[in-house]
Parts: C-alpha cells; sequence; structure tokens
C-alpha cells in the first residue's frame, strides 16, 4: 500500500470511535449501579472545610452523560469520508471531553459512594482518578489511521 490514503475509514478508525463510546457506558452503568445509594445531591466544590456546594444528582449525571455522548457522537461522526483530515484530532478531542465528564463524575459520585451514608463525602484520592482519564482521548487517537493527503 502507497503513501496515500483514502477517506474512506479503517477498521483502526471504527476502533478508535468505539473507545469514545466506553466512557459513556462507564457513567451509564455505575449510575445504574449506585444510584440507589447515591443522595439527592452530589457535591459540586470542595473548599477548605469540606463540601461547599451541591447540585441535584439527576443534573448531575445528565451533564456528564451528555457530555459522553456528545463526544461519542462526534467521534462517530468523523468517521465520514470528508472527516478523514481531521479525523484523528476529532477523535483526540472528543476522548478528551468524554474522559473528563467520566472522570468528574467519578470523582463526584464515588467519593459521595465510598463516604457512606450520612457522612460528608471526602474527596480523597479520587482527583487521580480524574487526572488519569484526562488522557483518555488519547487511546482513540493512537488507534486511528493517521491520514496522509492524496
Amino acid at each position: 500500500m502507497g503513501a496515500r490514503s483514502s477517506g474512506r475509514a479503517r477498521v483502526r478508525d471504527v476502533l478508535a470511535a468505539v473507545t469514545v463510546w466506553i466512557p459513556l457506558a462507564a457513567v451509564a452503568t455505575t449510575w445504574l449501579i449506585w444510584r440507589a445509594e447515591l443522595p439527592s445531591d452530589l457535591p459540586r466544590q470542595w473548599g477548605s472545610h469540606g463540601v461547599s456546594s451541591t447540585w441535584p444528582t439527576g443534573v448531575a449525571v445528565a451533564l456528564f452523560a451528555l457530555v459522553c455522548l456528545g463526544s461519542a457522537l462526534s467521534a462517530t461522526f468523523a468517521l465520514r469520508e470528508g472527516a478523514a483530515p481531521t479525523r484523528r484530532k476529532t477523535f483526540l478531542w472528543s476522548g478528551f471531553a468524554a474522559g473528563l465528564a467520566t472522570g468528574s463524575w467519578l470523582m463526584i459520585a464515588g467519593s459521595t459512594i465510598t463516604s457512606g451514608p450520612g457522612t460528608e463525602p471526602q474527596v480523597g484520592a479520587w482527583p487521580l482518578l480524574l487526572m488519569a482519564l484526562l488522557g483518555y482521548g488519547l487511546i482513540p487517537f493512537l488507534l486511528a489511521h493517521r491520514w496522509v493527503a492524496a
């Protein structure tokens, strides 16, 4: 195969796009598993003395799921032939946004679940998972086929 590349998505591109759907599945699955244990309000911010503001659990899960859904749809639309020159960048930024949303959800909901009922959630080491998931966009980016102009 030469250096030329058609704009058609290859197997590697499809696999890369599929990986951007995984964060949405993680948010949905953890919400389904934890929903009975989650309070009606989740932490939104922590200050020096603990939780400084909250927001409704439904709003939080909807926001994070919508960001993940939008990212996954963006990655899927990048499989179009005309999107080939920017496909890898789309996968990178879509994966970044989905990883950030998933990490934020897991940090907020996970800290609440692990703190136990009736106690104020402690952020603990959850930000480490958030920081790790910030790099999620590298997975689809590196999986995708490199575009070479024809």
